[in-house]
């Protein structure tokens, strides 16, 4: 393995903790200050519940600071919960780290897109992806509630990028408002400071221009291994180590594209999960980025597995719940075993644990079926419960669960062994 470019850790870890340490506004910390004045009468020690109740205050007290500059961004953030940020509501694990560590900035912008009302929240660019943070307004057709992306070109300082990606997270709040994230990926190198532009389709119309900063260090890793499989060549370029994500670069030749996952785990068997990725390809080579979540601290190894899957529907386990722990096979790839499900308004909610080799492929592959054997299909990602392999899914219209049984399919995952490499992280 070749040796570590980009900034070094050391700097990378002396930017965050000068991100987390900036100082708040002053009118947002006399308002964190007067509550932890009135904690102090009630409360002769310092306890944990305190230092929860702060954090709440810090966080509540910056959405009230923002909103005493922009009515319109007020309007967006009371429809939110108390953390007041949509990348800690809906966000993937990398962006909440990015959005505790102080990585984003505020946008507070409400446009008009086609027919439908939205409020920019938010931004974070750490040099892997964009991410917007938004609130869409009601009235919204719930069943295509990003369909406004569809009226949306993107500029980077007013030119259209050759290659740009992007992805979407999206939730549904009780007001009737939807907050999700916007992730957009672009494969040329872009400048630390940028104006990134929302365009109409047909250009003749500015939705919003945001100036975007890089915010944070990050690490590279020279890997320069090529390995080949069934006369398909992989050679892994690089893996880098953003605030928000990490990121594995590699290239591929006679092969019209990546037909593999890519597993990767570091020398604890701590599995990394996959967030996305993009890619471009002419004829039969081209090159491509993996996305995960981001490391907090850097590993002595890293092994990379691309493997691919086999789904068999037909072939399926199903168990009803009975109050306590029940285990479903998965087939060769684990098992899966549901630890409790919970009915409210009408919403089921199931949590489970995973255990196998495709721990992120398994636990997509969760249905229920009623009493006639007619599927029932989540209409929203399943949500991991932070450093666990355990997830919990929502099922909504489920009005009683006497006759819902909980279904998975066999799954059977396949290593392609000579295309595995380890990369040594710390000499």
């Amino acid at each position: 393995m070749g040796g570590a470019g980009g900034i070094s850790m050391e700097k990378w870890e002396q930017e965050l903790i000068k991100q987390v340490n900036t100082p708040l506004p002053e009118h947002v910390d006399q308002r964190i200050h007067l509550t932890l004045n009135h904690l102090k009468q009630n409360h002769k020690k310092p306890t944990k519940l305190r230092y929860i109740a702060a954090a709440a205050a810090a966080s509540l007290a910056i959405s009230l600071g923002l909103s005493a500059v922009n009515p319109n961004f007020a309007e967006a953030m009371r429809s939110l919960p108390l953390i007041g940020s949509v990348f800690e509501l809906v966000g993937h694990d990398g962006l909440k780290r990015g959005s505790q560590l102080r990585l984003a900035a505020e946008i507070g912008q409400e446009v008009q897109i086609g027919e439908q009302r939205v409020t920019l929240t938010e931004s974070l660019y750490d040099g892997s992806s964009i991410h917007l943070g938004l609130v869409i307004h009601p009235p919204i057709d719930e069943n295509e509630p990003t369909s406004i992306v569809n009226d949306i070109v993107f500029t980077i300082d007013h030119k259209r990028p050759s290659n740009l990606g992007y992805g979407f997270s999206m939730e549904k709040l009780k007001d009737g408002t939807f907050a999700g994230t916007l992730s957009i990926d672009v494969e040329e190198r872009l400048p630390d400071q940028f104006l990134l532009s929302l365009l109409s389709s047909d250009e003749t119309k500015t939705y919003a221009e945001i100036p975007i900063e890089r915010q944070g260090g990050y690490q590279s890793f020279t890997i320069d291994e090529t390995r080949v499989w069934n006369a398909i060549e992989v050679n892994y370029e690089s893996i880098t180590l953003f605030p928000t994500s990490t990121q594995l670069a590699l290239l591929f030749r006679n092969t019209s594209s990546p037909f593999w996952e890519i597993q990767v785990s570091d020398d604890r068997g701590r599995r990394l999960r996959p967030t996305g990725g993009r890619g471009s390809s002419h004829k039969e080579s081209g090159s491509y980025t993996y996305s995960f979540e981001p490391l907090e601290t850097i590993p002595k190894q890293l092994t990379i597995k691309p493997y691919f899957s086999s789904i068999d529907t037909s072939n399926k386990t199903r168990a009803v719940w009975k109050g306590v722990p029940v285990t479903l096979s998965q087939g060769m790839a684990g098992s899966v075993t549901v630890l409790d499900q919970e009915l409210v308004n009408n919403s089921l909610t199931i949590t489970y644990e995973i255990a196998g080799e495709g721990v992120f492929e398994q636990a997509r592959h969760i249905w229920l079926e009623d009493s006639k054997d007619i599927p029932i299909h989540s209409d929203r990602p399943p949500i991991r419960i932070q450093g666990t392999d355990s997830y919990q899914l929502t099922f909504s219209n489920i009005s009683n669960t006497d006759s819902i049984s909980i279904c998975t399919p066999q799954i059977n995952i396949h290593y392609l062994q000579d295309l595995e490499v380890t990369v040594d992280l710390k000499s």
